[in-house]
């Protein structure tokens, strides 16, 4: 993944397994061959208060068009492990 592509998907929506809208995407870590290592999501919250700042592996989501889908279903999201903001 380019720099590029990387920003394009910051505030891209975040799903659940079970559709639920969770977040967005806060940041993509790559490693220095462009290989995500992580991806950072806030979730919950209303209006960018009271969000959630988790760690989310490549083995725990898809890109998908314009969303990231988790394989979690909506209730597990809050025990990915937490970053800071």
């Amino acid at each position: 993944m380019t720099d590029e592509e990387a920003k394009n998907w910051v505030n891209k929506t975040v799903y659940s397994s079970d559709g639920k809208n969770l977040g967005e995407v806060a940041a993509i870590d790559r490693d220095n061959s462009g290989h995500v290592r992580e991806l950072h999501a806030d979730i919950g919250g209303f209006l960018g208060l009271g969000e959630t700042r988790v760690k989310v592996l490549p083995s725990q989501f898809k890109l998908s068009s314009d969303r990231v889908i988790l394989n979690i279903p909506g209730d597990q999201a809050k025990s990915l492990p937490q970053l800071a903001k």
